[in-house]
């Protein structure tokens, strides 16, 4: 009671009192949201403020530079409605095939290279569109030719595979940075300068280019040499009758 009195006969204590309990009152309000409860899963590194959200599929939380992703179950990737989702699955008639060639070249799932990392963990999302396409659509939109079917009689090669022993004369193609061989049998023409083109009638082809751009060419590319901005690049068309041969003259080129 006396204390009480007190107060009452000092009014700057009663106000300096209630500031106080004013103070104590945010103090302990700011404790509380302050604090910060412990990070160890994706669910609790959302849950924190100080979080950053990778915006991926499937999505990644950075908390002090760790990175928690997201666990998808497996029925929520598979799915087959129109791009709502991840649709891994193949065409009946052509599954085991693909499935086999896949494990025959040591591809992964997409046919990629097996060391082959994705931004997100798949390359079936398409930014442009922002929806994820089908398996089966990437495979063909990267293997436009199917090499997991097998070939029917009638597209079999009618012609022995013709390995580079068989050539009898190997003609030089000379350049002040480099020179390579060619066999005889071809016809080689250029207009006065590159591309150089050695072909035959019945499906033979090589391309020589030297261009500081990547050449457009439907075959596979081989870059040999850089002569300051310039490239030399050897294209072929992969004409399986010719494989050995295309080969011999990859072997042979020499930069001087």
């Amino acid at each position: 009671m006396n204390y009480l009195r007190q107060i009452t006969k000092y009014p700057a204590t009663k106000y300096t009192i209630f500031v106080m309990l004013i103070g104590l009152t945010f103090g302990i309000f700011y404790y509380i949201n302050t604090q910060e409860s412990p990070v160890t899963d994706f669910a609790s590194c959302i849950a924190n403020k100080k979080s950053v959200i990778r915006e991926l599929y499937p999505r990644q939380c950075v908390y002090k530079d760790i990175v928690y992703t997201e666990d998808i179950p497996k029925q929520d990737i598979i799915s087959t409605d129109n791009g709502s989702g991840i649709d891994l699955n193949l065409p009946k008639n052509e599954k085991a095939q693909i499935e086999a060639w896949l494990e025959k070249n040591e591809y992964n799932q997409y046919g990629d290279s097996i060391d082959t990392v994705y931004m997100g963990g798949t390359p079936l999302f398409d930014e442009a569109k922002g929806i994820y396409i089908p398996l089966y659509d990437y495979l063909l939109k990267n293997h436009p030719d199917k090499p997991w079917l097998e070939k029917s009689a009638s597209e079999e090669i009618s012609e022995p595979v013709k390995s580079f022993t068989e050539v009898k004369v190997w003609e030089n193609f000379e350049d002040p940075n480099f020179e390579l061989q060619y066999p005889d049998f071809s016809t080689l023409v250029s207009d006065n300068g590159y591309p150089v083109k050695i072909y035959t009638d019945d499906g033979f082809e090589v391309m020589i280019y030297v261009s500081e751009n990547t050449p457009q060419y439907s075959g596979i590319c081989t870059q040999k040499l850089q002569v300051d901005a310039l490239k030399v690049s050897i294209c072929h068309n992969n004409n399986s009758q010719y494989q050995d041969i295309y080969q011999r003259i990859l072997d042979s080129f020499v930069a001087r």
